[in-house]
C-alpha cells in the first residue's frame, strides 16, 4: 500500500513539472512583447493618448465638413476608457460625436533590420444615436485595421506601410494583425479606424472605438548575408593587333575659336512652400501664447501620398524650417519629439497646398513632468469615466496566430511524455 502511495506522489510531481514545461514552451514560442504600455494603462498624456503612444488623425478640408454622404474627417477625441476593457483596467478610446473621423495611435519601436515582426491588437466599436448599453448599428463601417511601417517614419500615409485587412467589430472584441520585415532599426506600428467613408451617411451621436492588448513580437530573425566569393574575372584572349608605325608625326594642337556660353540666370523656383516650427507650450493649452518661446530638437517630416518631401529639426528660434518647391496636392506634416518632451498639439496635420503659395504650421510641446496628473477617462461619451472595469471578454472572432512548428513539436513531445509516463506508472501500480 505504501509503495502505491509513493508512486502516486511521484506521478503527481512529474505531471506538475511537465505541465510547467508545456506552459513555458508556449510562452517562449510567442516571443517578448516589444511595445511600451501594450495594454494602454494609466497614466495618460494630456492629449488623451496612453503613455508610450502618439495620436494621429486625418482631417478633411473644412468645406467638406457635414457632408455625411460623401464622407469627411474631423479630429476625434482620445482618452482612457474603463467601460470597455479587454485586458487590464483601461483601454484606449478614440471617437467622436456626430462628426465622422479617421485616426488612431502609433508608436516607434527599435528593432533588428531584416528581422520579421508581427503587430496585433484587439479592438471593438459602436455607432449609434443611443448611449450604451444600446447595441451598435451593424450596418455602419468602422474600417479598423493594423499597420506597420518597416522604416519607422511615423507617417500613416507613407506608401510602404503594410496594412492588415479592415473590420467593423460591433460590440465585440476582434484581433487585427499585420506582419513586415524591418528595413531599418526602427519600425512604426499604427492603429487605424475610418468612419468617414462615401455612401450611406454615417453621422451618429456616438462613433466610438476602443483598443487593448497590443503586441509586437519578432517572429523570424534576420537572415545573415552569405559570404559567397565572387568568381574571378575572365582572362581576356590574346589579340594580334598590329602596332602603329613609329615614324608617324604627332599632329600639333591647334587653337580653336569656340565661343564660351554666357552664364544663364537660375530659373525662378516654382511650387508651394510649407514652413514649420515648434513652440514651447509651457502651460499645455495647445496655443502659442505671447510669453512662450520656441522648442528645439523636434523632428519635422513633410510627406505626400507617394513620397517623403523632406525632414528637418526645429532650431529653437522664431525662424521656421521651410520646405520649398512642393507640387500642389495633399501633404501630411508630422512632429516627432524626444522622450523628455510631450506633445500638447496633434502629432500631425494635413494640408491641401496650391502652386505659388506659402503655408505655415506650428506644433506645441513641453518638457514632460514625471508626476503629471492623469486626464479624466473618456468613456462612450455618455458613460462616467469612473465606471468599474468590465470583465475581459473572449473575442467573437479571434484571429490570433497559430504557434510556430517548433513550438508545436515541443509541446507535442511533452504531452507524449506525459502519456507514456502515466502508462508506465499505471502498469507498476497494477503489478504492485
Amino acid at each position: 500500500m505504501r509503495k502505491k502511495q509513493i508512486l502516486k506522489l511521484i506521478l503527481m510531481l512529474l505531471l506538475l513539472g511537465l505541465t510547467g514545461q508545456i506552459a513555458a514552451t508556449a510562452v517562449d514560442a510567442q516571443g517578448a512583447n516589444l511595445l511600451t504600455n501594450p495594454s494602454f494603462e494609466q497614466p495618460y498624456q494630456s492629449d488623451g493618448a496612453a503613455n508610450g503612444w502618439v495620436r494621429w488623425d486625418r482631417v478633411s478640408d473644412a468645406s467638406q465638413f457635414g457632408d455625411c454622404a460623401n464622407g469627411y474627417h474631423k479630429s476625434p477625441q482620445w482618452g482612457a476608457a474603463a467601460d470597455f476593457v479587454y485586458d487590464g483596467s483601461y483601454s484606449q478610446y478614440v471617437g467622436n460625436n456626430w462628426d465622422t473621423w479617421s485616426g488612431g495611435v502609433w508608436q516607434n519601436v527599435s528593432v533588428t533590420p531584416g528581422a520579421t515582426y508581427e503587430f496585433s491588437f484587439f479592438a471593438r466599436g459602436r455607432g449609434s444615436n443611443d448611449p450604451a448599453p444600446a447595441p451598435s448599428e451593424t450596418g455602419l463601417n468602422m474600417n479598423i485595421r493594423a499597420g506597420i511601417d518597416p522604416n519607422g517614419s511615423g507617417l500613416w500615409l507613407d506608401s510602404d506601410v503594410v496594412w492588415s485587412g479592415t473590420g467593423s467589430p460591433h460590440d465585440t472584441w476582434q484581433q487585427f494583425t499585420a506582419r513586415v520585415i524591418a528595413t531599418g532599426n526602427t519600425i512604426t506600428v499604427f492603429t487605424w479606424a475610418d468612419w468617414g467613408v462615401p455612401g450611406p451617411g454615417q453621422c451618429r451621436q456616438y462613433l466610438s472605438t476602443y483598443y487593448d492588448k497590443a503586441q509586437l513580437v519578432e517572429v523570424a530573425p534576420a537572415v545573415p548575408p552569405t559570404n559567397t566569393p565572387a568568381p574571378p574575372p575572365p582572362i581576356p584572349a590574346a589579340t594580334n593587333t598590329p602596332l602603329p608605325p613609329t615614324d608617324t608625326p604627332t599632329p600639333a594642337a591647334t587653337a580653336t575659336n569656340t565661343p564660351v556660353p554666357s552664364p544663364t540666370a537660375s530659373p525662378t523656383p516654382t511650387g508651394a512652400t510649407i514652413c514649420v516650427n515648434a513652440f514651447a507650450d509651457e502651460n499645455g493649452n495647445g496655443a502659442h501664447d505671447d510669453s512662450e518661446g520656441y522648442m528645439a530638437g523636434v523632428t519635422f517630416t513633410v510627406a505626400s501620398s507617394s513620397t517623403i518631401a523632406g525632414q528637418a529639426v526645429s532650431p529653437g528660434r522664431a525662424e521656421p524650417v521651410c520646405f520649398p518647391g512642393l507640387t500642389a496636392g495633399s501633404y501630411q506634416i508630422a512632429q516627432i519629439v524626444s522622450g523628455r518632451l510631450e506633445m500638447t498639439t496633434a502629432a500631425n496635420a494635413m494640408l491641401e497646398i496650391e502652386e505659388g503659395k506659402t503655408y505655415g504650421v506650428e506644433f506645441g510641446s513641453r518638457v514632460r513632468t514625471e508626476n503629471a496628473s492623469a486626464p479624466d477617462a473618456i468613456a462612450d461619451a455618455n458613460t462616467p469615466p469612473t465606471a468599474a472595469p468590465a470583465t475581459a471578454q473572449s473575442p467573437a472572432d479571434d484571429n490570433s496566430n497559430s504557434p510556430n512548428l517548433l513550438a508545436v513539436s515541443g509541446i507535442g513531445a511533452l504531452v507524449l511524455g506525459v502519456i507514456l509516463l502515466g502508462v508506465l506508472i499505471f502498469a507498476l501500480l497494477r503489478r504492485g
